[in-house]
């Protein structure tokens, strides 16, 4: 098995703030001759074609073990041997129609859900509103905009307003699963309130999916739609999921509306004494650096430590989106009311041994971990941040 593909575990806030425009006192001491560093690419075919050869004499020497080991065995026993790799490769014929019926099996039933979905969709945005409360001419508050939290509570103790579809829905629904909560800040809630809906297309042959996050019209992205793909060779078979490619999106930040990184001006001084005013990018927490999946380096230029990191990153990241393929899309009201957390806590407490009762007892006995509690960890050491587009 490939580094790329590294078992995985089975599916298991801090306040932010708009980018500002900030000068620090500190002044760093700085070349500036050396304002920009290249990174000569020559010689990166040469070292590719260097680890698959590496690869490929890795493989023929497991190959020559497991021939050697046969080898040694009696006679008598290499050929009951034989026999069972036979029934072996019976099995495996099995196992690829039962894995292409079980694709055929969950598209079927996608297809019948879909309709059920896009109902949920009209009514939590208020597509289904029409017709209710005909005759009435009060002013109506849409789900998504600003200050809804606090006209709703007011249009509780008053009537005199109407709400249109749920406000807050998704918001609501995430924050009662505590993967997803602990990675939406304050200012990422004020985005994701224009979260229309959450979907989930899988593959047709069943070896992926891709969740698709539908926003409406909005003050920080142009994007209508942001996207998640992950190949999981065996995401219809019972075993731990191997993670096989993982690709997000760009995110086209509005000016000066960018929640994964904020923009600060610093003074540098040089070897001349000349000060110059320069302005570096300053990370910051937020739910959406779930869209910039973690990169996998050359596994022989880290170490063990770097190794375990970014194979816990992996982890993580795809326990997130496992809350929303397998919790929030198929029950997100029951989320929404709080009845599915409390449904997992009593398996919890009972020793239920559910996907979901496992993972919260982990999380009760270890919150984050090597990572603080961010499956998105920032770039490698040396390597180059991911551009905060601006449109």
């Amino acid at each position: 098995m490939s580094e790329s593909e590294r078992p995985l575990e089975p599916n298991s806030t801090s306040g932010g703030g708009p980018p500002l425009q900030e000068e620090h006192p500190e002044i760093d001491e700085d070349d500036d001759t050396n304002e920009e560093e290249e990174i000569e690419g020559d010689g990166d075919d040469d070292d590719d074609d260097d680890d698959d050869d590496d690869d490929d004499d890795d493989d023929e020497e497991d190959s020559d073990e497991e021939e050697d080991f046969v080898a040694s065995l009696p006679p008598v026993i290499r050929k009951r041997v034989d026999q069972l790799k036979e029934l072996n490769q019976q099995r495996g014929a099995f196992m690829e129609d039962y894995l292409k019926e079980r694709a055929e099996l969950e598209k079927k039933y996608n297809k019948l859900c879909k309709p059920l979905y896009e109902k949920r969709r009209d009514v939590i945005n208020g597509s289904a509103d029409e017709g209710e409360g005909e005759g009435d001419d009060e002013p109506a508050i849409a789900s998504g905009s600003d200050g809804a939290e606090e006209e709703l509570v007011a249009n509780n103790d008053n009537d005199n307003e109407r709400v249109i579809g749920i406000p807050e829905f998704w918001t609501m629904a995430m924050s009662n699963i505590e993967t997803l909560e602990e990675l939406v800040t304050e200012r990422d809630n004020e985005c994701l309130n224009f979260l229309q809906d959450i979907t989930c297309q899988d593959f047709d042959n069943g070896l992926g999916f891709t969740l698709q996050f539908h926003f409406k019209e909005n003050l920080f992205f142009t994007n209508r739609v942001l996207t998640k793909r992950y190949d999981v060779p065996n995401l219809l078979i019972e075993d731990e999921p191997i993670l096989k490619n993982v690709v997000g999106c760009d995110i086209n930040w509005k000016d000066d509306m960018c929640l994964t990184y904020r923009t600060i001006a610093k003074k540098q001084r040089n070897k001349k004494g000349k000060i110059r005013h320069v302005n570096k990018k300053e990370r910051t927490g937020s739910f959406f650096h779930f869209f910039s999946p973690p990169k996998l380096p050359e596994m022989q230029d880290i170490d063990e430590e770097e190794a375990d990191a970014i194979e816990e990153a992996f982890d993580h990241d795809y326990d997130v989106a496992t809350q929303f393929r397998s919790y929030i899309i198929p029950k997100a009201v029951l989320w929404f009311t709080g009845e599915a957390m409390e449904s997992a806590l009593d398996g919890v407490f009972e020793g239920e041994d559910s996907m979901l009762s496992l993972q919260m007892q982990k999380q009760m006995q270890s919150q984050g971990g090597a990572t603080g509690g961010n499956p998105f960890p920032p770039p490698a050491g040396g390597s180059e941040e991911p551009e905060c587009k601006q449109s």
